[in-house]
């Protein structure tokens, strides 16, 4: 793809953003651009307020006349009606613009859980989202809270991203792989 594609992120933290951002660069090298002066525009800090601002900055990327929007939010559970049903929510609100959803079953961590687990301990396949939030957030960052520490935890992490594995892992990642691969197959066409 010759295009570059400008996006903007709206979600609940800088850990789904960095992971965003890591898993473009390395799947789809020289197609993704962040728009920076964006940014600010684009906040949320937890679930709630990614819903309630969600139709506000679907309205602003026709204004700004950016590419896609990359929305991500948490789920929160590991039960599957409910995921299923949070899709199909944020699907219908997203229907007719261009945005992405990004839905972690439990949270970004188990993501990064998924990854380091394949890294460290290749054969061991069992599902994690079973697991506490809280292990994950500690087999993911040990027990740092400082966020700058997070971020650089998870990089060395996301140097190992094996992204065909992960999609056969973790539903939640191949139903947003899916739609980022779907998304740039429909955006060649313009």
């Amino acid at each position: 793809m010759s295009q570059i594609v400008t996006y903007a992120f709206f979600g609940e933290d800088d850990a789904q953003r960095n992971f965003l951002e890591k898993y473009l660069h390395q799947e789809f090298p020289d197609t993704f651009i962040e728009d920076e002066n964006e940014r600010w525009r684009f906040k949320a800090t937890n679930d709630k307020q990614v819903d309630k601002l969600l139709p506000e900055a679907l309205r602003q990327i026709r204004l700004l006349e950016l590419d896609v929007l990359f929305i991500s939010r948490d789920i929160d559970t590991d039960q599957t009606p409910k995921i299923l049903e949070k899709q199909a929510d944020f699907a219908k609100t997203c229907q007719g613009h261009p945005a992405i959803v990004m839905l972690p079953v439990q949270c970004i961590e188990y993501w990064l859980w998924y990854i380091k687990r394949h890294h460290e301990e290749p054969g061991k396949n069992t599902p994690l989202e079973s697991q506490t939030r809280a292990t994950a957030k500690r087999a993911v960052y040990d027990n740092t809270k400082v966020v700058a520490k997070q971020i650089a935890l998870a990089n060395d992490i996301l140097l190992h991203l094996d992204v065909n594995w992960l999609t056969t892992r973790s539903p939640s990642f191949n139903h947003f792989h899916k739609q980022v691969q779907a998304f740039l197959s429909e955006y060649a066409k313009t």
